[in-house]
């Protein structure tokens, strides 16, 4: 075997020794979760839409935010109060009982429809929120940084999964039943949980006793302080504003999207068939277009963050975005058919493929230059704050935008969002040099140490002064680390001042 193929093979499924029985169990586990997610989730999308009306899809984008944000408080209080593993029991204990009454109303329909998409919309979410909760105190940050891209691999294998598994029942239990068969998943993910001897609680699974605060009012401010503890860290405050506008812009994306996928399906005889073929064809293109992904999250990401840098990988969603939005705005405003389709399948590719392919570079971003103690918290916000005020952000925008303006100029609109977007990624560098040359000066030895990891690959993100003033004042070796980030940056003479 070549030394190219190994280090290929590492980067795909970066195990060492002692680390694979407990990291292929959870790989499982989220694949798991996340397929039968995405089969529930087609089922709920197809209902809603072919059932509501997809005019009324923005109306969710309001409501399933505000459910998530109460959710994300929610996790908040109980972060520190209850196990992570235990909060990842009763979790997928919870999703599985819900999804069985759910899908034991969805006959009766009328309100059940709504609910049964806010449901689906929701366990998507939380899913990430609580295995990222869970995983980010069972892994140092070494760890973190080779396994978190191995299980973010999981998440798109298990959508795949879902896709296909979606596709193929379609004909046989129909759309209305996908709930149910979300519930069989979650169920067997239960028992796995249930009977893996010593599933290890990780660093920080003690829980706090002392200085809990009682009743609803300090719980709510406690869950609060948590929201300002995040959004005061400067390097998270900058990229939840980039987390904004990922999250704006996929979810205008991906109403064009469901607009034109209801048109196509339009045609079927009856509604139960045009349920069905709605849920085939968009998980058919949700299959492919994840397929690529898995592959270029698997071999391409990995050499591109190594190559240019985490800093630099970021720009390609919102560059993606400000090409694909202004396509499909000439492609609307000069009313050409055949291009239509396509700009708003090549819109839903952002979410569809790019997202997943910078999910590596974000995910370290957020996990490499801030405290463990943070990190939880962090990703909660991100994942359930961040999240939730830029769909509901997306939701009022189209249906102010659709009462008042054309399709065209929504899209223009969407353009000129992606551009402030590319402002704000370029924010989120410089922010990120700023942070890994404040921790090359940390007292904390696992932070100074990951900085200095980040300096090889991210030096041109740090500022000239501040290198200069690591190589002048810093340790021996924090010092030499920084004189080579200055060489490498073609700056001699600086490097040499600092050297004598």
């Amino acid at each position: 075997m070549t030394a190219r193929l190994r280090r290929i093979l590492s980067d795909v499924v970066p195990l060492r020794r002692g680390e694979w029985k407990l990291a292929l169990f959870l790989y499982g586990v989220l694949t798991l979760m996340v397929a039968a997610d995405w089969v529930g989730k087609l089922g709920a999308d197809a209902l809603f839409v072919k059932r509501y009306g997809v005019d009324e899809i923005p109306k969710m984008y309001i409501v399933t935010p505000i459910v998530m944000l109460a959710v994300s408080a929610l996790i908040f209080y109980f972060v520190d109060r209850v196990r992570r593993r235990t909060m990842l029991l009763w979790y997928v204990a919870s999703v599985t009982v819900a999804s069985i009454v759910i899908q034991a109303l969805i006959p009766m329909g009328g309100i059940i429809q709504p609910i049964s998409y806010i449901f689906a919309h929701g366990v998507k979410e939380t899913i990430y929120i609580l295995f990222w909760v869970y995983a980010g105190n069972l892994y140092d940050v070494e760890q973190s940084k080779r396994l978190f891209p191995f299980f973010a691999g999981s998440v798109l294998v298990g959508k795949i999964l879902g896709g296909a598994v979606g596709a193929g029942i379609a004909p046989i239990v129909h759309a209305e039943n996908f709930i149910g068969a979300q519930a069989v998943g979650f169920a067997v993910c239960l028992i796995a949980i249930l009977l893996y001897r010593n599933l290890p609680e990780g660093e920080g699974h003690q829980v706090r006793v002392a200085d809990q605060p009682t009743g609803l009012r300090e719980s709510v401010r406690d869950s609060v302080e948590g929201y300002r503890t995040v959004a005061s860290d400067k390097l998270l405050r900058v990229f939840g504003v980039g987390v904004f506008f990922w999250y704006f812009l996929m979810q205008f994306a991906n109403f064009l999207y469901l607009v034109g996928l209801d048109q196509s399906t339009a045609a079927a005889a009856s509604n139960v068939g045009r349920e069905d073929t709605f849920s085939i064809l968009y998980a058919q293109v949700y299959t492919s277009s994840s397929l690529v992904a898995l592959g270029i999250q698997s071999f391409l990401t990995t050499p591109l963050v190594r190559r240019f840098g985490i800093a630099r990988v970021l720009f390609a969603l919102p560059l993606w975005y400000v090409v694909t939005y202004g396509a499909a705005a000439y492609a609307y405003g000069r009313s050409i058919a055949s291009l239509i389709l396509p700009m708003a399948v090549a819109l839903q590719l952002g979410e569809r493929i790019v997202i997943p392919a910078v999910h590596r570079p974000a995910t370290e971003l957020v996990y490499s230059q801030i405290s463990a103690a943070l990190r939880p918290r962090a990703r909660a916000f991100l994942s359930g704050g961040v999240n939730a005020i830029g769909n509901m952000g997306a939701a009022v925008a189209l249906i102010a935008g659709l009462a008042m303006f054309t399709t065209t100029q929504l899209l223009a609109a969407g353009a000129v969002v992606s551009g402030i977007f590319t402002v704000n990624t370029w924010q989120t560098r410089r922010a990120f040099g700023r942070r890994i040359a404040e921790n090359l000066g940390s007292e904390d030895e696992t932070v100074r140490r990951n900085a200095m990891d980040m300096l090889h690959a991210e030096g041109a993100t740090v500022p000239t002064d501040l290198l200069r003033s690591v190589a002048q004042d810093g340790t021996d070796e924090v010092a030499n680390g920084a004189r080579l980030a200055l060489t490498r940056r073609g700056v001699l003479a600086v490097a040499t001042d600092s050297a004598e």
